[in-house]
């Protein structure tokens, strides 16, 4: 599985080390799986302020057909755009608020050649937030995260069907 995941300066978690080991121990408790940084990407000309991460699944091979793509919706659309051939074939799941771009996303989504595509859930076309810390996760996770987290259902499509709307 490659878990893409856009660094934001929150005011919340002062320290982004802090959510990329909630999201890394969030992982591992969903799948089994340990979670590698494989490579960060800065920010153009600052070589100090990241822009993204990629996280990898460990052992490589485990779920190598997943991508879950995490940010905000212009990081989003960005980063869909420039990597469009690394998810052909693939399954990919979009964690977005989408208050803004809803149109040029959902257009650029159904561009795609992936097997499926999940997207979290919306309310009036913004995904519901909340702080983490009060389930020990250290970010802010969507409804569809914390339902994900808290299915019953052992096979990961079945999960995804359940708590993320399906968009192709």
């Amino acid at each position: 599985m490659i878990y893409i995941l856009q660094h934001l300066y929150k005011k919340e978690f002062k320290n982004f080390n802090t959510e990329i080991i909630g999201r890394k121990d969030y992982l591992y408790n969903i799948f089994k799986l340990y979670f590698i940084i494989k490579k960060t990407v800065y920010l153009k000309g600052n070589f100090t302020l990241p822009q993204y991460y990629i996280l990898e699944s460990f052992p490589f091979n485990s779920m190598n057909n997943f991508y879950v793509v995490v940010g905000d919706t212009d990081f989003v659309i960005e980063y869909i755009n420039t990597h469009k051939e690394e998810f052909i074939g693939k399954t990919l799941v979009v964690i977005t608020c989408v208050k803004y771009n809803k149109k040029k996303l959902n257009n650029l989504l159904y561009t795609l050649k992936c097997s499926s595509i999940y997207f979290t859930k919306q309310n009036n076309d913004e995904a519901d937030y909340y702080d983490g810390r009060k389930w020990g996760l250290n970010f802010k996770i969507t409804l569809s995260e914390l339902d994900f987290y808290n299915s019953n259902k052992n096979n990961i499509i079945e999960r995804l069907d359940e708590n993320f709307e399906r968009i192709k």
